[in-house]
């Protein structure tokens, strides 16, 4: 039997319909009946679980591992950019909430049902998908894979003439190089934001990263210059392609960079009420966004002395941190807990860093540095 047969034998068995089986592993309606079908191959991590969800004693794993024997026409017959595109909006709202691992998993997997073809037409879906595929990366923990997956993003956005794209894989790369060469990744950023055939849109996201990463070591004029060129570019009338370019769950990106960038500078109050409009304005579904705007919003609140406060809000963070492994929620908590230790010998803290630690790492142990802090 085929991995497909023997999936929908063990799920007929276990008496789940498709939507219960997506419902309990967290992937795709669609993802499950294509893997039924045969036109999709699970990954051995998609493999093993299915093969936990549905309680099958390694059977579905096995079966992932003779396919694998087989021969495989990775790109699909019949699929065209449309099928892709659809598959890469619905991986877009499973990464708004499920574990950056497994996103990045069923991506991965698109990406090589993909991998070959030539045609520009499906160069630029593979683009946008390879740039998601580098942000669950980055979401993960890797930071070298993100960097590597956005290598090939940009080399995609040429040969598809996607030059939004190729522009925003430059601002993604800045995000990156913000907490090791803050001044490398505002130059980065900058020069995306006078570059010409760029998008307004892409213009202003870089903007925005330029502000951040001038936050942590240039003037505050400099900032707030970056902050409100990103706010105004970012109104103006903008065509766009099928795939939006940039992150698309916090509403308004500049009010979050704006709350971001001077809590860095010091003026914490001003930070907060633009943190707390830029969770309000992010969908509920948004745990990766809101979890990580959370816990930057509870080290402001402890920053003005608002401990009860602070608390509230970052066992909130801490709970879609845990749903969505993000990464960059996860740094931000530890500088939360590293900030704790100046309140120390309030009962509260205690609770705190032992909530947290064992949030982040299933121990009593907090780890000892932060990792880098992409944001998105």
């Amino acid at each position: 039997m085929t991995f497909g047969e023997t999936l929908r034998d063990h799920r007929t068995r276990a008496g789940k319909s498709l939507n219960a089986l997506a419902r309990e592993s967290s992937c795709s309606k669609s993802y499950l009946s294509r893997l039924e079908s045969g036109e999709r191959r699970p990954s051995p991590e998609v493999a093993a679980h299915l093969d936990t969800v549905l309680d099958a004693e390694g059977v579905l794993q096995a079966a992932a591992r003779d396919d694998r024997e087989r021969p495989h026409r990775r790109f699909l017959p019949g699929a065209d950019e449309a099928a892709y595109g659809d598959a890469l909006l619905a991986l877009w709202e499973l990464g708004r909430r499920h574990p950056a691992r497994l996103v990045l998993t069923m991506v991965r997997a698109t990406v090589a049902d993909l991998d070959g073809v030539r045609a520009a037409d499906m160069a630029g879906v593979t683009a946008h998908l390879t740039e998601y595929a580098s942000w669950m990366a980055q979401e993960s923990g890797d930071t070298a894979d993100a960097f590597a997956l956005l290598t090939a993003t940009a080399e995609l956005a040429r040969r598809s003439s996607a030059r939004d794209l190729e522009a925003y894989a430059r601002v993604r790369r800045a995000e990156l190089l913000m907490d090791d060469d803050p001044g490398q990744a505002a130059e980065l950023a900058a020069g995306v934001r006078g570059r010409r055939g760029v998008s307004p849109r892409v213009q202003g996201l870089a903007a925005l990263t330029e502000a951040k990463a001038l936050a942590l070591t240039g003037p505050s004029r400099a900032v707030e210059a970056a902050l409100d060129a990103g706010a105004a570019l970012l109104t103006r009338p903008d065509e766009h392609g099928p795939y939006p370019v940039g992150p698309s769950t916090v509403r308004d990106e500049a009010v979050a960079a704006a709350g971001w960038s001077l809590f860095d500078l010091g003026r914490t109050a001003d930070a907060v009420p633009r943190l707390i409009a830029a969770i309000d304005s992010s969908p509920p579904d948004g745990h990766r966004a809101r979890s990580l705007l959370g816990a930057r919003l509870a080290r402001a609140h402890l920053d003005l002395g608002d401990l009860e406060q602070a608390a509230a809000v970052v066992r909130t963070a801490l709970d879609m941190a845990r749903r969505t492994g993000s990464a960059s929620a996860r740094a931000e908590l530890r500088l939360f807990a590293r900030d704790l230790r100046h309140w120390a010998g309030d009962p509260l803290v205690q609770t705190l860093r032992a909530e947290i630690a064992a949030g982040l790492t299933g121990s009593g142990v907090l780890p000892r540095s932060p990792s880098p802090r992409p944001r998105r």
